[in-house]
This record gives C-alpha cells, structure tokens and sequence, in this order.
C-alpha cells in the first residue's frame, strides 16, 4: 500500500493521522480515496474533478507535475505527500 503524508491543515480529515496506507495504482485514484472521508476534505483539494491549484502533490519528494501528474503510478513502497499553500501576511 502506498502511503499518504497528510499535512496538519488536513489532518481533521485522517482522524489526526500524519500517514495513511491506501490501496490505488495512481495518484488519482490515492487521492479520491482519501477525499472520500468527507465532501469538505473533496472540495478543498479538488474544483470538480481537477486538483486546485494551490495544491501541490508530490511522489517520493518529486513533484507530480515533472512526472505523469495525476496518472502518475504508485507502489507499495511510494509516499504521496499532499503540499497545500498557506496565505496571509
């Protein structure tokens, strides 16, 4: 199973959990996995069924955007790490 390291703005979604082991093949489907625990935890990380923009997703620390984006492949033995920006001055 791959693991997802969630960031602490997320983790209310993983029952404050820092790592999740999911079952999927690619990005994609690891994260609507995760996003199914709730509608708010879907509509933070996607705008309809694309990832938002301030949202960076990286495999074993490589953006996903420098490799097959969403169709990028996963193993057991991969970490997804999900990068949401913070604003604010």
């Amino acid at each position: 199973m791959a693991v997802i390291l969630v960031p602490s703005s997320l983790r209310r979604y993983s029952d404050q959990q820092s790592r999740l082991s999911l079952s999927a093949g690619t990005i994609a489907e690891a994260l609507a996995r995760f996003a199914e625990r709730s509608k708010d935890l879907q509509n933070h990380l996607f705008a309809g069924k694309t990832l938002r923009n301030f949202v960076v997703v990286c495999k074993n620390g490589k953006d996903i955007r420098l490799l097959n984006g969403m169709e990028t492949p996963i193993g057991d033995t991969d970490e997804v790490q999900i990068i949401a920006s913070v604003a604010g001055g």
